[in-house]
Order: structure tokens, then C-alpha cells, then sequence
């Protein structure tokens, strides 16, 4: 029975993850290509598009790197939304509540808009103060960003319901509808970027503005083709207007107070990031482009945390909603040995080929060096913080919310910003200390996650 139960589970885990990985790669995958397209522009053109600065192409890289984690931090709020709905809903899924579970879909819709809105405004009026003032960005790289932002801030919400939606329902199961409607977005992306950057054929050449346009439309397309999905009833989860234009307070408290531990969680992880992005930028130009760099290989590393700690999350918490604790323990252990494998496989291939990774942004001869050190030690990292997601995303599958908050706050605080700043600037590592820094974190939190949940399990189960 235990065998069965295995296969059934690898099985399952396979099935609600794979789409997931599909899904997330497209979008990491295309922001990839956009980073390498923007390094291709001319600098003439680039001279021309922002006078006075001395753009260059790497100075696009950076910008676009810095506007792709500021637009995740900003998203990460919005996972209050969309952790919380999840783990109300796939109890209820378990339960076979599914007309209660339409109702949180419905409620947490609904409440996005405003945010949505405020974002959009935000963007656009407070782009030169981020690149400016938080991360001290140079006076080209600040040009390109705030272009950037504020054409996609036109489309932000749009952008921002459709990543709700989806979130939603991909947590809650529905994986194909995420993956599908990912291809779909990034797909459009890719055409107009290439059009667009580039002026092909009778399109207009704009160059990186052309990128930010790209993104916009095509991911405007994607909201409404992921609405019309669910209100037709074709997805797990559907909703009544009623639960779209109603205010429930009791449904939305609940939603928040569900989704705010791991929102804060994440949130104060992606601060982190932004605040260590502003380190690099004070390292000087090359550092600045190596560690944008960098971070986008560690976003596509991500790809396969996110959508197997998302795996995790459905199944485990479907598990605890129908009492079947053991089952949860044996998935989460299912997740560890595969996901361990699958990225220290990954990883080895990092580590040993590094020069040819970083050559994929750029040509730049200062940058490409200091890739090639500075990619050997995140490739390190990587284990740990593959297993540390999977822990992290078990123990709220079995209602454990605040545990991997209160580790993010420390470990980002503790090593992350001190030990990080430490490192790079008084023990003179530099670019390497910020990321000996994070490795330092993330073994912190897997340890303290893994015992954490198994103690959990241990207590459900008297």
C-alpha cells in the first residue's frame, strides 16, 4: 500500500507541478531574452533615445534587471491575496466545499482592483525617486528604468489582476490554465519586443520603450483571456458577479489575515533583494550589471522553488484539509529528494560553464569576468535554497503561516543586509561577500524550516 501510495503521489506531484515550471519559465525566460534584445541596441540610437547620459547597452541591462525587481517587490504584496485565497481554498477544496471556495476567488478579485490602481499611479509618479534616491542608480541607468516603469505603469492593472487570477487558481490546482495563459503572454511579449526594439518591417524602431510596450500588451492580452477562462467555467474555480462586486468583510478579513505571514515573509525577502540591489549599484557599473545578471539566473533557479514549493503547497495542504498527515509527510519528503536532485544537477552545470552563461547579456569584457566568479558561488546556493522553499511552502500547507515569516525577517536582516554589507564593503569581498551573505541565509532557514515542519507533523499526529 505504501508503494502505491508513492507512485500515486510522484504522480501527482508531477502533474501539479511540471505546469508550473512551464508556466514561470516562460515569464523568466522571456524577461531573459528582453534583457539580451535591449543589450543589442545601438549606441547611437541609445545616445539618441537618452541625451546626455552616455547610455550604452549594459546600462539597459541594469535598468530593465532593477525594473523586474521592482515590480516583484510590488507584487509581492499582492500575495496577501493570493496565499491567503490558496490555503482557504484548497482546505475547502479538500473538504469538497468547492461553492465556498468560488466565493474567496470571487472576494480576493474584487479587492485587488484599488490596490491595483494605486500601484499603477505609483509607478509612474515615483520611478525617478526609486531609481534616484533608493537604489542610486547611475544617471543612464535611471533614464532607461524610469522610461521603462512608467510605459508599463499604463498597463499595470491589468497586469496585476491577471496575476492574481492565475495565482489563485494555479495554487488552487488548476495548473494548465497558468501554464497556457503564460505562453500565451509571453509569446505576444516576444513578437512586439522584437518588432517594436528593433523596428522590423513597418513597425516603428523604439527601442527600449519598445520592450516596455511589448510587455504591456501582451500581458493586457493575457488578463483578458484567463478571465474569459474562468467566467465561462472552464478552470477548477469560477465566480458570480455577486462575489465580484460585493464587499464580504467577514471573507476578506479572513483572506488577509490568512495570506499576511507569508506576505510579509515574502515581502521582506524581496526588500532584502532591493536593498542589496542598492549595494551593488554603490560597487560601481560593472558590479551593478554582474549582479542584475546573476539575479536573473537565480529567478530562473526560481522557477523550480516556486512551482514545486506551489506543488507542495496544494498537495500538502489538501493532504492536512482531509487529515491525511502521513500523506502530507510522504509528499514533502517526495519533494525534497527531487527537487534536491533536479537543482544540484543544475547547479553543477552553473558552476562549471559560468563564462558561458554571463556572454548571454553581454560582451563586455569587465562584466563577463566578474560574472564568471561571482555565478560559481550563487550556483552553491542554490541547493539550500531549493529545499528551503520546499520546507517553507509544506509548513503552510499544514497551517504553519508565521514560522517561515519570522525566519525570512531574521535571516534577511541578520546576514542578508548586515552580514551582506560586512562582507562587501568592510571585509572588502565586494560583489562575492553580497552573495557568500545570502548562502550563509539560506542554510539558516532550511535547517530551522525542515525541523519546524516534522515537529509540526509530529504534534498532528498525537
Amino acid at each position: 500500500m505504501a508503494d502505491k501510495r508513492f507512485r500515486i503521489g510522484f504522480g501527482s506531484i508531477l502533474k501539479t507541478s511540471v505546469p508550473i515550471v512551464v508556466d514561470l519559465a516562460a515569464q523568466m525566460i522571456m524577461w531573459t531574452i528582453e534583457m539580451t534584445l535591449v543589450s543589442r541596441i545601438a549606441s547611437r540610437f541609445m545616445a539618441a533615445a537618452y541625451p546626455g547620459t552616455g547610455a550604452k547597452g549594459v546600462d539597459a541591462v541594469t535598468a530593465i534587471g532593477s525594473v523586474v525587481q521592482i515590480i516583484m517587490w510590488t507584487f509581492t504584496a499582492l500575495l496577501i491575496f493570493i496565499f491567503g485565497a490558496t490555503i482557504i481554498i484548497n482546505r475547502l477544496v479538500g473538504e469538497g466545499r468547492n461553492k465556498e471556495a468560488n466565493h474567496f476567488l470571487g472576494q480576493s478579485l474584487f479587492t485587488t482592483m484599488m490596490p491595483a490602481i494605486v500601484i499603477s499611479i505609483t509607478w509612474y509618479v515615483a520611478a525617478p525617486f526609486i531609481f534616484g534616491t533608493v537604489l542610486g542608480a547611475s544617471a543612464a541607468v535611471s533614464a532607461i528604468g524610469i522610461d521603462y516603469l512608467r510605459i508599463i505603469s499604463f498597463f499595470t492593472p491589468f497586469i496585476i489582476l491577471n496575476f492574481v487570477a492565475i495565482g489563485i487558481v494555479r495554487g488552487a490546482g488548476d495548473t494548465h490554465l497558468s501554464m497556457i495563459t503564460g505562453l500565451l503572454v509571453n509569446g505576444i511579449h516576444l513578437v512586439l519586443a522584437i518588432l517594436l526594439i528593433f523596428g522590423v518591417f513597418f513597425v516603428p524602431r523604439l527601442g527600449v520603450r519598445g520592450a516596455a510596450l511589448a510587455a504591456g500588451i501582451g500581458h493586457t492580452i493575457g488578463c483578458v483571456f484567463t478571465f474569459s477562462v474562468i467566467l465561462r467555467g472552464r478552470s477548477v474555480l469560477t465566480f458570480n458577479w455577486g462575489d465580484f462586486t460585493g464587499i464580504r468583510w467577514r471573507s476578506i478579513a479572513k483572506i488577509l489575515k490568512t495570506g499576511m505571514p507569508i506576505t510579509l515573509e515574502q515581502l521582506t525577502w524581496m526588500s532584502g533583494i532591493i536593498i542589496v540591489l542598492g549595494y551593488s549599484n554603490r560597487l560601481g557599473a560593472v558590479a551593478a550589471a554582474a549582479h542584475v545578471i546573476i539575479l536573473m539566473f537565480q529567478r530562473l533557479f526560481s522557477i523550480l522553488y516556486q512551482a514545486f514549493g506551489m506543488g507542495a503547497l496544494t498537495l500538502v495542504g489538501q493532504s492536512y484539509g482531509a487529515n491525511e498527515h502521513d500523506n502530507a509527510r510522504r509528499t514533502t519528503s517526495t519533494f525534497f529528494w527531487l527537487v534536491g536532485g533536479i537543482v544540484l544537477f543544475l547547479a553543477c552545470i552553473l558552476f562549471f560553464r559560468a563564462r558561458y552563461f554571463a556572454i548571454i547579456f553581454t560582451s563586455d569584457p569587465d562584466v563577463v569576468a566578474m560574472c564568471s566568479r561571482v555565478l560559481k558561488v550563487a550556483a552553491l546556493i542554490q541547493v539550500p535554497k531549493a529545499l528551503s522553499f520546499v520546507y517553507s511552502y509544506s509548513l503552510r500547507g499544514v497551517g504553519e503561516n508565521r514560522y517561515p515569516m519570522y525566519l525570512a525577517i531574521a535571516g534577511v536582516f541578520l546576514f542578508e543586509i548586515v552580514l551582506g554589507y560586512s562582507l562587501a564593503f568592510t571585509a572588502g569581498l565586494a560583489l562575492i561577500g553580497l552573495w557568500l551573505s545570502q548562502g550563509i541565509d539560506e542554510v539558516f532557514k532550511v535547517s530551522l524550516a525542515a525541523r519546524r515542519f516534522y515537529r509540526r507533523l509530529e504534534s498532528l499526529t498525537v
